[in-house]
């Protein structure tokens, strides 16, 4: 029999038996097992357990699913895997008590605190191993559940802006702007700023075209409505009085065939639908959806025949002695070509370049003052590292709010406070790019090796067994850990990095399973002057090679 608990956020502790068939897992309250947390999806994955085997499957979620660190599709799990639904961690679980039946919540069992490490989820396991029958497990998971949002009221809050803008911007930091990182690395900084400017001037551009071309669709449509129903109008004036003497042979539709854009002119007769004028046409019926949806209407009537051509009716009315009403007796009929109007292709390429090259005058003076705005900090920054070099200060500021520069003088700050230290004591300085060693060290190493700066605990350096080992494709270098997919080494590394903060001169280490072999966690500070300068992990199977 197949169970799991859940080791991390507001429902630690918590274990729900897997019977034989599918379970749903998310968030939803239609899911067979209720994940309480924002960033697991509505229906986030299905556990299928079929005789002795349990497979996962994503349900094509917003963070994905992970095995071991490794984000899967469909993955047949063992006991002891570790399943990670973005930010909950969960452990699968087998007994061979099918019999049993296993209580959701373990009696008396405190949810297990995300400090609390290994150790305490496997003393939980072995309580949960060791657990007589209890009754009614539904029941004590709501109320274990309802407990823990009580006490974690944010945690019951639905997903909202907040939880899409930061997945927004996750997706710009990870995935959309390494590659314009990669561009600026390739060529001068100043032409990849050029090139950007006018990427955005030439997209702009064409997209600017769009509601031109449609603005100017609609006005040329309405004013063919209004030339067709004015020359249709025209042609009623004009022949009303022959039409009505029944002379035939006087009606004029000359002038209005010679318009612009016109196509055709007809009189209908209301009664039978033949054809009025023009002369060689008389006689004919007409059976056109337009002509007999005109003759219905009874009403100026004006419709669209097909993509370029437009149709309008005006009714020719008479006294009728019989009825003491006005009546129609017959319809003036203009059909009308709106592509005469309409702008052409070639028009419209000419519209796009005039518009571009406007654009692009502006881009020139766009690209001007960003990369001034962009220069300036950096060259004033450097003006008073001269200064400060000369003159043996360590007081660099700048009066931009440039959180990324500020950053930078400060340990430009802190640098050139260490020298004056050195110099001081009558030893010349010796200035050493740590970030170099530290990437260099992890080269060295065959096991899996992370190097982790110690100022603001971001990656410095990965070597390619740490990548294959932890998986999830990122690009950790330059990152914080908790962008490590992988939630149980994330804090396994965070546990030892206070451990090496309290005990700089001890290797902490800590244990992990991957794939369902034990790994061994080894951290080493390597000092800097008087302070850790960085942070050495290394990761290898326990009893294997070091």
């Amino acid at each position: 029999m197949w169970a799991i608990k859940i080791l991390t956020g507001p429902q630690a502790g918590l274990i729900y038996p897997i019977k034989e068939g599918k379970h749903t897992l998310g968030r939803a309250p239609t899911c067979d097992v209720k994940i309480a947390s924002n960033s697991v999806s509505k229906e986030h994955a299905t556990l299928l357990a079929v005789g002795d085997k349990l497979i996962i499957s994503d349900l094509d979620s917003r963070n994905g699913t992970f095995v071991n660190g490794v984000k899967i599709q469909n993955q047949r799990l063992n006991p002891g895997d570790k399943l990670s639904l973005h930010d909950v961690l969960v452990d699968i679980l087998q007994t061979n008590a099918d019999s049993v039946n296993v209580p959701a919540v373990m009696p008396g069992a405190a949810p297990v605190p995300a400090w609390a490490g290994n150790a305490a989820v496997r003393l939980q396991e072995q309580q949960f191993a060791q657990a007589p029958a209890f009754q009614d497990p539904q029941l004590m998971a709501q109320q274990q559940v309802q407990s823990a949002y009580a006490e974690d009221p944010v945690a019951a809050q639905p997903i909202g802006s907040h939880d899409f803008l930061s997945n927004v911007n996750a997706y710009i930091d990870n995935v959309a702007m390494p590659g314009v990182y990669a561009i600026a690395k390739a060529m001068p900084y100043r032409w990849a700023l050029a090139m950007l400017v006018l990427v955005y001037v030439v997209v702009v551009t064409a997209l600017s075209i769009v509601p031109i071309v449609s603005t100017t669709k609609a006005n040329i449509q309405n004013e063919s409505i209004r030339r067709a129903r004015s020359i249709a109008r025209n042609v009623r004036d004009n022949n009303k009085k022959y039409i009505l003497e029944h002379n035939d042979a006087a009606i004029d539709l000359r002038s209005a065939e010679l318009e612009e854009g016109v196509t055709s002119v007809m009189i209908i007769n209301a009664k039978d639908g033949t054809v009025v004028a023009p002369a060689n046409k008389r006689g004919e019926y007409v059976n056109k959806p337009f002509v007999n949806q005109a003759r219905r209407e009874d009403r100026e009537y004006t419709d669209y025949i097909d993509d370029q051509n437009l149709g309008v009716s005006v009714p020719i009315a008479a006294y009728n002695p019989e009825t003491g009403n006005q009546s129609t007796v017959a319809y003036a009929m203009v059909l009308y070509d709106v592509g005469s109007l309409a702008m052409t292709p070639k028009e419209e390429l000419s519209l796009f370049v005039e518009t571009l090259a406007i654009a692009l005058v502006a881009g020139v003076f766009l690209f001007f003052f960003l990369y001034k705005v962009v220069e300036q900090p950096i060259e004033a920054a450097g003006l008073q590292l001269d200064d400060a070099l000369r003159e043996g200060r360590d007081d660099l500021k700048t009066e931009y709010h440039f959180p990324a520069l500020e950053r930078l003088l400060s340990n430009v700050n802190s640098a050139l406070s260490r020298i004056g230290q050195v110099s001081a004591g009558g030893q010349m300085p010796v200035v050493i790019n740590r970030d170099y060693e530290a990437t260099n060290l992890v080269r060295m190493i065959s096991m899996a090796a992370m190097t982790v700066n110690a100022i603001d605990e971001r990656v410095i350096a990965t070597n390619p067994t740490f990548d294959r080992l932890v998986g999830g494709g990122l690009n950790l270098v330059g990152q914080s850990l908790a962008i490590i997919p992988d939630v149980s080494l994330q804090q396994n590394l965070m546990e030892l990095l206070q451990s090496m903060r309290n005990s700089a001169g001890d290797i902490a280490t800590s244990s992990i399973p991957f794939s369902g072999q034990q790994y061994e966690i080894c951290g080493q500070v390597v000092m800097g002057a008087s302070e850790p300068a960085y942070f050495l992990f290394t990761i290898g199977p326990v009893g294997g090679d070091s």
